[in-house]
């Protein structure tokens, strides 16, 4: 599911501007960009989100005070100007020239004062960010949560719509029989250009009403809707119910399509096809459920 949480931490490891962004996936995708002296931090910043999320693409941004920067200081070469003051007070003397070797001389010297980045505590670091970090997932899944149960109702309007065309299926099926009895007599009587043997014509119904029969996967759709249902209902869940769901509406899938293949029945076939349309929007939106 999609969803945005920001976070500004600040502490003794620094000030940061933490951000993260998930969008649907089918598994976890964990994408995590800080600055590079701080790289060796993201493997533990993968191991938040995936301690709290199940699925899903997050990109998680670290910035230092909301760019990346680094942290350096001026150092001093006192090996190096020791030997250029030494070197100007020989040549002073040596060649008797006038002027000290005071601070402005030295001062324009090359190379005597250096940048270098300073080596940082990063545990100091990781308290800030790990806290930040937290913060900054809260307010991204109070967005997952309201995406969520607004999918939830949308999932729960097209079960009903199932379930309605699951009845008008179950209430044609015995018409099936008879429909099929009538096309048998009558095609038999065109055949033998006579009554057909009644007996015969209850065992060859018998036959097809046991192949035509529907019963069996109806009740087992009814199941799994019922599975369906309470995994989606149940809000106090500790667990990731996503691929369940996954399975569950290919089992569901199943059973429709078999129900469409044993039914000769227009009619029949025309419902089928419509739970199959209902079944594919649910398996879009189940996508984005953890």
């Amino acid at each position: 599911m999609t969803g945005f949480g920001r976070k500004e931490a600040q502490g003794a490891g620094g000030f940061f501007v933490i951000e993260v962004r998930s969008v649907n996936n089918r598994y976890i995708d964990i994408q995590v960009k800080s600055p590079r002296e701080l790289a060796v931090l993201e493997p533990r910043l993968k191991k938040i989100v995936q301690e709290r999320f199940f699925r899903g693409r997050f990109d998680v941004s670290v910035s230092r005070n909301g760019e990346e920067k680094k942290i350096q200081k001026l150092a001093l070469d006192e090996f190096l100007a020791e030997q250029y003051i030494g070197i100007l007070r020989d040549l002073k003397t040596r060649f008797g020239l006038s002027g000290e070797v005071d601070l402005a001389l030295v001062a324009g010297l090359k190379d005597l004062v250096t940048t270098a980045e300073v080596k940082e505590d990063l545990e100091a670091v990781w308290s800030v960010l790990s806290g930040g970090l937290a913060q900054a997932l809260d307010e991204l899944d109070r967005m997952r949560t309201e995406e969520g149960e607004a999918l939830a109702r949308d999932i729960s309007t097209r079960l009903d719509s199932i379930d309605d065309i699951t009845a008008r299926i179950r209430s044609r099926a015995p018409i099936t029989v008879e429909n099929a009895r009538k096309r048998m007599t009558d095609n038999l009587k065109k055949l033998l250009n006579e009554q057909p043997d009644p007996l015969r014509v209850l065992q060859e119904i018998a036959i097809l009403a046991e192949r035509l029969d529907i019963t069996e996967e109806l009740t087992r759709l009814d199941s799994h809707m019922k599975q369906f249902r309470a995994l989606l209902a149940d809000t106090a869940r500790s667990e990731a119910v996503g691929r369940k769901l996954d399975f569950l509406l290919q089992e569901m899938g199943r059973e429709v399509n078999t129900v469409g293949a044993k039914a000769l029945d227009a009619e029949i076939s025309f419902n089928v096809v419509n739970i199959k349309a209902e079944l594919e929007k649910i398996r879009e939106q189940v996508q984005n459920i953890e």
